[in-house]
């Protein structure tokens, strides 16, 4: 469990199909500095799959924060590995 993370920027992609939310995601982490964090929202599955591949491609540390039914809950740090 991750715990007192400080939240820098937070996106409800939520009903976003691909590739809206990918690119919505890699234009906010170029805004944040290098050890901001940033949360987003995003539906179950291909929206999910395409934006946590996505960006471990770009190699950005992705860590599952929380996941229900239809949403699944990312921390994405802007700080490249």
């Amino acid at each position: 469990m991750v715990k007192n993370i400080l939240i820098d920027h937070y996106l409800d992609l939520r009903g976003y199909v691909c590739p809206v939310n990918f690119v919505k995601c890699c234009l906010a982490l170029e805004k944040l500095s290098s050890n901001d964090i940033l949360k987003v929202d995003i539906d179950i599955g291909e929206s999910e799959e395409s934006v946590i591949d996505g960006l471990k491609e770009k190699n950005y540390n992705v860590k599952i924060f929380n996941k229900d039914a239809n949403t699944v809950t990312l921390l994405i740090s802007s700080e490249q590995k």
